[in-house]
Parts: C-alpha cells; sequence; structure tokens
C-alpha cells in the first residue's frame, strides 16, 4: 500500500565567473543538462500531497507535488513527475531494489541532508538545496541526465554533490551537470569508507567545484570498511578546478582508476597526469 503520513553562476579562485550549463562544450560536443531539460517537464499539473511511505512493489507514484518526502520500501517503484521537498535528513529514502526516479525536482531546503539515499536508477533530475544531491547505498544504479546543483546546509556539513562511500558495485554516472558552489568537499565523491566497490563507470559529466572536484580513493586502513576499489574508468569528463585541485586520486591497495579524456572547462585542455584511453575487458 501506499500510506500517507502527513544554469547557475560559480565564482572561482581567482574570482572569475564561468557559465556552467547550457553551453556546448567542444572537445565532447556535449550539451549539459540544467532546469530546462530537468525536474518535472512542463505543462504537468502536479496535486499537492503529504509524505509518503510506498509499500507496494511495482507502484508508479507520479504529478504529485509532496511535502514531507518520500519512503520507498517495495521493490520497483516508480517516482516520477514530482516535486519533492523535505527539511528531513533524506528527501528521498529508497530500502528496496529497482526504485527508478526521473524527472523529479528535490529540495532538502538548505537544512543540510541528502536529496536522493539508495540504489536505483536516476534520469533527469533536478536537484538542489541539499548537503548531498545523490548518496549511493547499494548495488547496480545508474545516475543520468541529471542537474544536481544549489548545495546548501549548515556549518557542519561536508558537501557532496554525488557521495558514494563504497559497499556497493555496478554504478553509472553519465551525462550530468554535477556542482558544488563550496570550497569544500566534493562535486563527486567515491571512496572505500563502508566497503569495497567494483564495477564504476563515470563518463561525460560536468563536474565543478568543491575542494577537490572528484576523489577517486581507495585507502588502505582507517576506514570503517575499506576494501578494494576495482574497475573504475573515469573518462571524457569536463571539470572546473575546485578550491585545492581537479582530482585527488588515492591507490593504496594497488587499483588506480583508469583515466582519460577529461578536460578543463575553461580551457579545453586536458586534465594533467591521465592515462592513455582505457577499454574495458
Amino acid at each position: 500500500m501506499i500510506s500517507f503520513v502527513f544554469g547557475a553562476w560559480l565564482h572561482l579562485n581567482d574570482q572569475r565567473a564561468v557559465t556552467l550549463v547550457g553551453d556546448k562544450v567542444e572537445n565532447n560536443r556535449s550539451v549539459f543538462p540544467d532546469a530546462t531539460t530537468t525536474g518535472v517537464p512542463s505543462g504537468v499539473s502536479l496535486v499537492p500531497s503529504g509524505r509518503l511511505v510506498i509499500d507496494t512493489p511495482g507502484a508508479l507514484v507520479e504529478n504529485l507535488d509532496i511535502t514531507g518526502g518520500v519512503v520507498i520500501n517495495a521493490p520497483n517503484v516508480t517516482l516520477r513527475n514530482c516535486k519533492v521537498s523535505s527539511s528531513g535528513d533524506i528527501v528521498v529514502q529508497i530500502n528496496a531494489d529497482g526504485a527508478v526516479v526521473q524527472n523529479c525536482e528535490i529540495t532538502n531546503l538548505g537544512v543540510g541532508g541528502m536529496g536522493i539515499s539508495g540504489a536505483g536508477t536516476f534520469i533527469n533530475n533536478n536537484i538542489h538545496d541539499c548537503a548531498d544531491g545523490i548518496n549511493i547505498a547499494g548495488d547496480n544504479s545508474v545516475i543520468k541526465g541529471n542537474y544536481i546543483h544549489a548545495m546548501a546546509g549548515s556549518s557542519r556539513s561536508h558537501f557532496d554533490s554525488i557521495q558514494a562511500d563504497g559497499k556497493f558495485s555496478n554504478l553509472l554516472i553519465e551525462h550530468n551537470s554535477i556542482i558544488n558552489e563550496h570550497t569544500q568537499t566534493s562535486a563527486l565523491m567515491l571512496d572505500n569508507y563502508w566497503g569495497p566497490i567494483d564495477n564504476v563507470t563515470i563518463n561525460d559529466n560536468l563536474l565543478v567545484g568543491g575542494g577537490y572536484t572528484v576523489y577517486i580513493n581507495e585507502v588502505a586502513k582507517g576506514q570503517p570498511g575499506g576494501g578494494r576499489v576495482t574497475n573504475v574508468y573515469f573518462t571524457n569528463n569536463v571539470l572546473v578546478r575546485g578550491y585545492y585541485g581537479f582530482l585527488d586520486i588515492r591507490s593504496e591497495l594497488g587499483d588506480r582508476p583508469h583515466i582519460s579524456g577529461n578536460r578543463i572547462k575553461t580551457t579545453g585542455e586536458p586534465i594533467p597526469g591521465q592515462e592513455a584511453p582505457a577499454v574495458k575487458r
């Protein structure tokens, strides 16, 4: 059952401003997602709703303006064409396999929680005013065509537009605008804090801001989970430098990610120190 319980701008370190989204990037011919291509499609009328807890397998929930968040407890649920707002810890919490969140606007209202947390397929969403836009917690996820921006929270927040802290396999992050307007922590954090990682492709994204723009960290000691970070492919992305730099790569157990084809947005030049193009086997 379904139960009811009641094209941004960033100022870089040298204070120059650059347009983040909606423009053509010549080196990979991408036009990246923005507010015009994500969220609830124009013309869709939304019906007001309170908080939803979804317990029906295969349920389709669509065309709602939901205040108070969504909890998905059943497999194969689709949340589509909805606006979801919540001042709780997680706006859309996923506790089951096969979830799809598509063409939704998701806001945490600037309080410092997560937009989406769990595993699933996340397509064409406009996610904003969260400390963590998407938190991956589980296997077999796809993040594609999303606009994650306007990160917001409290003085205690650690901002990660996408956070994937281990204990999962099979993640595709492709053709998103992933933006962190702060000087900490990242646009994308991939690490083995909770456990090992295997089979990740990060391809053709716009990645902006944070301390380092992207962290790909295989840390040997000091993690509650730890383990190897294997078969990670970081390719053909466009980056705007974070406060400290573009990439923080740690391969303390010897599993270096495959990195190629990534370029600096403002100049079109390659990110320094990349490998030759990687071929998946």
